[in-house]
């Protein structure tokens, strides 16, 4: 039976319909050629940074949280302003500050986070100036210079944790109106920090007053 012409595509009725990669027509669709086509000629990522999020110590749920947060996906209000979601009033930060509640401001700016990061540096024993700069803030304290390489699996589960706790209280704060003082942040800090860290590495053989 002969094919109807539509424009200048053939419509063959005795065939049936398929759908057809046009990436690559010999072997069809599969997630890698995606995923080469995406990182080819979509958005350039930083790849250092995506590979530097995934961790099998650290919970999948709170990697994502990261993910989002070194690429400003976090519905922070400054982006929910920016798609309308919010009035410029309501911009501000909910710990009082009167300025832009933004993913660099929650956490490393506000009076708040820079007083958990002051006592997680002296809980570590640690004396140093971090970047205001999330991205930097993160692979600085992650791969702390002059420490052991053994040392950077734990870093990075104390900021994952710190980061967290800091997301949790901000949200504590506008859906329930409860705000807790540094000190109690820190303490939650080093709870989470154990127990991931008992739960995740097999070698880790202290109890928590260790």
């Amino acid at each position: 039976m002969k094919g109807r012409i539509r424009g200048n595509k053939v419509l063959q009725v005795d065939v049936i319909d398929k759908w057809r990669w046009a990436l690559d027509t010999a072997h069809g669709y599969s997630v890698r050629g995606a995923y080469r086509y995406i990182i080819s000629y979509g958005d350039q990522v930083d790849r250092s940074l995506v590979d530097n999020v995934w961790y099998r110590h650290i919970l999948t749920k709170v990697s994502l949280f990261v993910w989002r947060l070194l690429r400003n996906r976090l519905p922070t209000r400054d982006n929910l302003m920016r798609r309308n979601i919010l009035h410029t009033t309501e911009s501000l930060c909910v710990a009082g500050c009167k300025v832009l509640e933004t993913a660099r401001h929650i956490f490393l700016e506000c009076g708040t986070s820079l007083t958990l990061w002051s006592f997680v540096f002296n809980w570590l024993g640690l004396y140093l100036v971090l970047p205001y700069d999330l991205r930097d803030h993160h692979l600085q304290f992650c791969y702390m210079a002059r420490l052991p390489w053994c040392t950077h699996s734990y870093l990075q589960s104390i900021w994952y944790v710190c980061v967290w706790v800091i997301w949790k209280d901000r949200n504590d704060c506008i859906f329930k109106n409860e705000a807790s003082h540094p000190s109690i942040l820190i303490e939650k800090t080093k709870l989470n920090s154990y127990l991931w860290m008992k739960a995740k590495h097999i070698s880790f053989n202290y109890c928590y007053y260790d």
